[in-house]
């Protein structure tokens, strides 16, 4: 059984997959992969720690795909429940494709290369909002991978090398008429972003797009205290997650890993 979550190299490059001896692609697997040296993403750290508001989304959901699921004739408690998950956890399927085309649609935009047409609404609606969080920033970086040695490593959707700032997309269904509702916990992943990017502590903002109203976005800046107190958050759930997965991935830098299969 693969290892849920994404991987980096110690070189920051992503190892996301690794092949197989009959040369084929599975995920990563710490049981079999420690020989590579594989560094856990930063949302791949935070898997350890609770989550309520998503825990409680993640209840509704199914019973909403309860309550539109028929049994069919013959099937077993275990098939039909099974069929529920697959039912209430499809349109966040259908979203996180939604989520990719935009995400992909603003690295083009900030990598000057042409958007499509039907992308434009998204990206218009992001770029007006990064550019009333951050009018001053001219040297925006995007898709920027990289491991830090204390064992993490990740891949920030924008940043600004002069100034510190990381910018993170996120895509929700809605037109945000409750702003409120929007963020909880996403300096927790900044935090280790702006670290792991070797950028002077600053303040960062995730720019919300709606998946279902195309231009309808809500910046939430978060202050350099607010950010500190991340990067304290994080460090204590990395130490946990090596204690979870009696691994530790820190390293040296420099120190480069080795190349396999299985």
């Amino acid at each position: 059984m693969n290892d849920t979550g994404h991987y980096y190299r110690r070189d920051g490059s992503p190892l996301y997959e690794v092949p197989t001896k009959d040369g084929r692609m599975r995920g990563v697997n710490l049981a079999w992969d420690k020989a590579l040296n594989p560094v856990p993403s930063v949302t791949t750290v935070l898997s350890v720690t609770p989550k309520p508001q998503l825990e409680i989304w993640k209840q509704n959901q199914m019973m909403l795909a309860a309550l539109t699921t028929s049994r069919k004739d013959g099937e077993t408690d275990e098939q039909f429940c099974s069929r529920i998950r697959e039912e209430a956890f499809q349109q966040v399927t259908d979203a996180a494709d939604i989520g990719t085309q935009v995400h992909d649609a603003c690295e083009k935009f900030y990598s000057d290369r042409p958007v499509l047409e039907e992308m434009q609404p998204y990206v218009l609606g992001v770029v007006d909002e990064v550019g009333r969080l951050f009018p001053d920033v001219h040297d925006w970086v995007t898709e920027k991978h990289f491991a830090h040695p204390l064992g993490f490593g990740g891949r920030v959707d924008l940043h600004s090398p002069s100034m510190g700032y990381i910018v993170d997309f996120k895509g929700k269904d809605g037109d945000f008429s409750d702003a409120k509702k929007l963020a909880y916990d996403q300096h927790w992943q900044l935090a280790p972003y702006q670290e792991g990017l070797r950028l002077p502590r600053a303040k960062c903002a995730n720019v919300f797009f709606s998946r279902t109203h195309p231009g309808v976005v809500k910046g939430v800046l978060w202050s350099e205290q607010q950010i500190e107190e991340g990067w304290q958050f994080f460090q204590t759930s990395l130490t946990l997650w090596k204690l979870w997965k009696k691994y530790d991935p820190s390293f040296e830098l420099g120190t480069l890993g080795p190349t396999a299969t299985h």
